[in-house]
Order: C-alpha cells, then structure tokens, then sequence
C-alpha cells in the first residue's frame, strides 16, 4: 500500500536478521522498491535532512534510550509538512489503572516476575503529544486500534490500550 503511494520504502531496525529476513520476503515477493536497513534509532538515523515525506513510528518509542532524541531524528529526515505517524502503548488505559491501584504494572509485552521488561518508557495521550510537540510537530489527529476504536477515540486518555498520533512538520 505504502510503495503505490510513495514509490520508494524504507525500514529499519535494529536486528540484522531482521532487516535479512524483510529483504528476502522483498525479494521472494519480486517487490521493487523497498530498501532496508539495519541501525540504532537512538544513535541517529542514515538519512539526509527532509528526505521523508512521511514516517511511521509503531510500537518503537517505548523501546529506544531516548525517545526525544529519536523524535528529533525524525523531524530532522521529514520534508516540510511531511507526516509523522507514531503508536505507542497508553499506560493510562482504564485497564492498567486498575492493575497499578491494585500494585501490579500493566502487561503489555514479556512479562518476567510480575514486570514488562520489555518497555523502557510509558507514555500518556499528554506525554506523547507534549513530546511531539516540542520537536516541532502540529498534532493532527488522535487515534487508536482495535475493536470500537471509533467509540475509544472519544477519550483516548482513558479508553485507549494504545494511542495513535498523525503529526505534521511543521517547522
């Protein structure tokens, strides 16, 4: 869907087996167009300035070192007015809530005496959105995943196991 859209594609991540095995799935389905590469977000990205006209950031901020640094990284490879689509899990979900008042952490990824080692980072609709905002990104739009998300975007603080943010460049 991407590549009838922009042409080009680039992923990266951290695992080289990773990046192989999404170059051999390219290359097995006869893709053109899709390049991978293997690096550290958090140690900056291999891409000049406003090369982008858009990113997608899914289930990664909660991992890296520094996320503001990364957003940074991202605003700096974005065109003007480029778009930036990040997901992150919503620690602030009514379900977690009820697992903090009760003393647990939410479970959200490998859970290992009771804690998701997974996750370096939580973030809240307003951590996320200050985050964003501070880089130079203008909020466009709020959303989520999953069943009745429509309804769950009505307050996406509370209802929301997950937050989804379309931000532009904006300066």
């Amino acid at each position: 869907m991407c590549r009838e859209k922009f042409g080009e594609c680039y992923g990266i991540d951290i695992s080289e087996v990773r990046v192989e095995r999404a170059r051999r799935h390219a290359l097995e389905k006869h893709m053109d167009g899709l390049y991978f590469c293997e690096c550290d977000a958090d140690e900056g990205l291999p891409f000049s300035d406003s090369f982008f006209d858009a990113v997608t950031c899914i289930s990664v901020l909660e991992h890296v070192f520094n996320p503001p640094n990364v957003v940074n990284e991202v605003h700096r490879i974005l065109k003007p007015n480029g778009f930036f689509i990040v997901q992150v899990p919503n620690v602030a979900w009514f379900p977690y809530r009820i697992q903090l008042l009760f003393g647990k952490l939410p479970e959200t990824g490998g859970v290992y005496l009771g804690a998701d080692w997974e996750h370096l980072h939580w973030f809240t609709k307003d951590v996320l959105v200050k985050l964003l905002l501070a880089s130079g990104f203008q909020i466009k739009q709020v959303a989520c995943s999953g069943i009745f998300a429509k309804y769950r975007e009505i307050w996406p603080s509370l209802l929301s196991g997950d937050l989804i943010i379309k931000a532009i460049k904006s300066r």
